[in-house]
């Protein structure tokens, strides 16, 4: 006969995920973010309209640009305002312009880091 500490395996721990006889609990918060637009500025400045579609309020804290060839640009330490859930914000992209910079019809990787330390990468066409 086998002995059993704690939940069974097949509990999920909360509401989406249990199985009959689990403990039920809510579900943590997810954070995601889509962008739905994208506009250049300047050669070094690029807007972002950026929407949270999770379901936890998101504070953004760096970014890294990659342009086509793969040179990039890092921003540690950065603040956004805070997004809360379905909240649409534009941010601003700046870059030094040593490295490159945003040309019209090129392609740039952006990943967003969050303040929980979720990444979110996106492509986007200047």
């Amino acid at each position: 006969m086998w002995e059993t500490v704690g939940p069974s395996p097949l509990c999920g721990g909360c509401y989406r995920y249990n199985a009959p006889g689990c403990l039920v609990t809510p579900c943590p918060g997810r954070e995601s973010l889509d962008i739905e637009i994208s506009q250049v500025n300047s050669p070094t400045n690029l807007t972002l309209s950026v929407r949270n579609v999770g379901s936890v309020g998101i504070s953004l804290d760096s970014y890294v640009v990659k342009d086509f060839v793969g040179i990039q640009y890092a921003r540690m330490n950065w603040t956004t305002p805070f997004m809360n859930p379905n909240q649409l914000t534009a941010i601003n992209i700046i870059i030094d312009g040593s490295a490159f910079t945003f040309q019209s019809k090129n392609t740039y990787s952006i990943a967003l880091a969050t303040a929980r330390n979720n990444i979110f990468t996106f492509t986007i066409t200047a």
